[in-house]
């Protein structure tokens, strides 16, 4: 008699001892898959909530247009509207006549059958086009009513997304083995059942009622269960708690938003947003036939750790679908994360090695970019390790990011190829004949892929763009020469544009974000970093602070090439700008190496009188151009919204002092998306003075009365103290000290 035969007549003699194990076992397992399946199926309707709370909002929106629209609007129409007699009946405005009958417009006088239909034509036409042109804009400082059920909408949606991703892996590689294990096992939960089974059906009863108990011994219930009780603490959630999300990640919530309304599912764009992301690259010059095959590429993005906006996606159909392309989107849309979503797909078909070439000042920048929104691993093939990570790179793959003087020094395997080369800033290969050039055209040539940006308008120099172009695609180059001339003509624009992607913020963004912050990381260059370790060593926190403005020569500064990298882009795009620094020297230094307009610099000596002067000539100024500012002294007090882009040449002391120095841009009136720049180098005192701000233990409440805030630094004199020291242990215990 076998082993088994023995377990079945053993548990044929005490069958209430099975049926009580099995039925406790299949019901722990059966109530865990039905969670796991209830949190998969929670988004539907989270969606749901968001498309009702931003429908009630856009109607909210969309009435208060209506009210503030005067009725003589209907004059525009030119169809005879007596606008006097509406006047006079006490109807000021377009919302009025929308709640009015067509019998009721007949009744005032001065208005007939006639009119009350022409009047009934154009209002319908007004309320259609406001409709679609209303754009929901959710002010964080004013949250309340409507758009605070959409925040706490798109809250609870984004947060359970990321359970329903957890939920649906457990789900889907489970659910199907469980219900077939579960329906095995059911003979052991009744004892007749059991009697009446053969003895086969006995024997897969209980190999399923092991796996089962063994599934419930790996913790597949605890799984489930803590899955399902976080989704239901997201409901729990508390006002403050979802403001306070919408705050810190306003742009995310947007995309979130702009997806569902745009029926994103699954990482691919379809209704609404599919045609507006279509209709708009039509504008941009491509053929609709084409234009709608790039939005039927498919895309696998596993392995992308951000939300991409409709847009941003068709970005990344674009320039897998093209090849080799020249992507020029407005700085600040997002071009770095359209490569990265490139890179990921391109992984996830097989692809193993991509080289990134930008400016030294951005390689840290790209280093953190691709860590944090994605699982590809990134190698920096720049400084004294370079040749090693070069090698690694190519054994093992990943993104290799180096710089435009390192490509100098790196050779090519002759058998192996590129998966895809992204070359950033791509106006620094504008000259044909420079050895930069010739390098990154080294590297062109090996592979078929490739992927120029810049957010310089390069328009503004016809013969650099064609150069560029033909760097990519020579046939377009070709077909365009001799009719530079004709730039912004239709052919030229609709030959060029199956190689050249150029959308602004006003093409593809359905509202306005108020503030995209990004923190500009830069490696300190050698100089630098010798001069930091200086101060370092010697206690001078202060001068620790300044390193990257007290150097003799501004060109070995990381901070200030990556500084004027940032004005002439923006200055290029007619953008002002505010520079801000603690430290009036640093104003000093900034001020001698600009050779744009540079109005100020405003500091504490200068009288206020002089200072609103010093701003009327600012935005009376016909183009770019940069206010200078110390920050105690241009921080508070000032409207400045004709600027867009907001510089902070170190990171300040306490949060309040960079909201308020924000605040003078980011505030009613402000057409432009406010851009701010924290100009940060990658570990030194500007790392933990942020790691400090941003730590939870010392945040304080950003809406605290000015004055009140104004008392104290946050950061204490015995915390600067302990910032040195651990910086001063960071060389001596390395032996990098004297």
């Amino acid at each position: 008699m076998t082993d088994h035969d023995e377990s079945v007549n053993h548990m044929e003699k005490t069958p209430e001892n099975l049926y009580q194990k099995a039925k406790k076992i299949t019901g722990l397992i059966d109530h865990a898959d039905r969670q796991l399946q209830s949190v998969t199926a929670l988004p539907k309707d989270a969606v749901k909530a968001v498309m009702q709370a931003e429908k009630q909002l856009r109607a909210l929106a969309v009435e208060n247009s209506l009210k503030n629209m005067p009725v003589e609007e209907l004059a525009k129409a030119k169809l005879g509207i007596r606008v006097s007699a509406l006047k006079n009946a006490g109807i000021n405005n377009i919302y009025r006549l929308v709640k009015m009958s067509h019998r009721a417009l007949e009744n005032i006088d001065g208005i007939g059958p006639k009119s009350a239909a022409a009047i009934r034509h154009v209002v319908d036409k007004i309320v259609k086009s406001t409709q679609e042109n209303t754009r929901v804009r959710i002010d964080p400082d004013k949250i309340g009513g409507h758009d605070e059920r959409l925040v706490k909408a798109v809250y609870h949606l984004r947060k359970i997304m990321v359970l329903k991703d957890a939920s649906e892996k457990e789900y889907s590689a489970k659910h199907v083995p469980v219900r077939e294990l579960l329906k095995a096992a059911g003979p052991a939960k009744h004892w007749l059942t059991w009697k009446l089974s053969s003895s086969s059906k006995k024997k897969k009863a209980l190999d399923s009622l092991a796996a089962l108990e063994t599934m419930l011994n790996d913790g597949y219930t605890e799984t489930a269960a803590g899955l399902f009780a976080q989704s239901k603490a997201v409901h729990r959630a508390g006002r403050e708690e979802y403001i306070k999300d919408f705050e810190r990640n306003a742009a995310g919530y947007y995309a979130t938003l702009e997806n569902v309304l745009h029926g994103t599912t699954a990482g691919t764009t379809v209704g609404a947003g599919k045609r507006s992301v279509q209709e708009t690259a039509i504008k941009n010059g491509l053929s609709e036939e084409l234009a709608v095959a790039i939005g039927n590429v498919e895309l696998d993005l596993t392995g992308l750790s951000c939300e991409l906006r409709p847009y941003q996606h068709y970005g990344v159909q674009y320039i897998l679908n093209q090849g080799a392309v020249l992507l020029g989107d407005e700085m600040g849309l997002g071009k770095t994360i359209e490569a990265i979503g490139c890179m990921v797909a391109l992984r996830n078909q097989g692809q193993s090695r991509f080289l990134v070439v930008c400016p030294a000042s951005v390689v840290v920048n790209w280093i953190r970019e691709i860590t944090r929104f994605s699982d590809l691993k990134p190698h920096k093939i720049h400084g004294s390790e370079c040749d090693q990570a070069y090698d690694i790179w190519k054994r093992t793959g990943g993104v290799g990011v180096t710089t435009y003087e390192t490509l100098s020094k790196l050779t090519l395997d002759e058998e192996k190829e590129l998966s895809m080369l992204v070359v950033d800033e791509a106006h620094y290969i504008k000259n044909p004949n420079a050895a930069r050039t010739q390098n990154v055209l080294r590297f062109r040539r090996k592979t078929g892929r490739a992927l120029f940006m810049t957010g310089t308008p390069i328009e503004n120099n016809v013969e650099e763009m064609c150069f560029l172009i033909s760097c990519l695609q020579p046939d377009v180059a070709k077909s365009v020469q001799g009719s530079t001339s004709l730039v912004m003509a239709p052919e030229f624009r609709r030959k060029v544009a199956t190689v050249y992607f150029r959308r602004t913020k006003e093409d593809v963004l359905s509202e306005l974000p108020e503030k995209i912050e990004t923190e500009e990381w830069v490696e300190p260059l050698a100089a630098e970093e010798r001069l930091y370790r200086g101060y370092v060593l010697n206690g001078e926190f202060v001068k620790m602070r300044q390193v990257s403005w007290l150097m003799e020569d501004l060109s070995e500064s990381a901070k200030a090439v990556r500084l004027k990298e940032i004005v002439e882009e923006a200055v290029a795009m007619n953008r002002k700008i505010l520079i801000f620094s603690f430290f009036l020297n640093t104003v000093d230094r900034v001020r001698g190496l600009l050779s744009c307009p540079v109005f100020g610099p405003i500091t504490g000596a200068v009288p206020v009188s002089k200072r609103q002067q010093i701003l009327d000539d600012f935005e009376a100024y016909d183009g770019g151009a940069v206010l200078l500012s110390q920050i105690t002294a241009g921080g508070t007090g000032l409207n400045i919204q004709c600027a867009s882009v907001i510089i902070f040449c170190e990171p300040q002391l306490k949060p309040s002092i960079e909201n308020q120095a924000i605040a003078r841009a980011y505030r009613m009136g402000q057409v432009h998306t406010v851009m701010v720049h924290r100009l940060l180098n990658d570990d030194t005192v500007d790392e933990r003075i942020l790691n400090i701000l941003q730590n939870k233990q010392v945040l304080f409440d950003n809406f605290a009365d000015i004055s009140e805030s104004g008392k104290e630094s946050l950061i204490s004199s015995e915390t600067v103290k302990k910032i040195v020291e651990e910086e001063r242990a960071k060389y001596t215990d390395t032996g990098n000290g004297p």
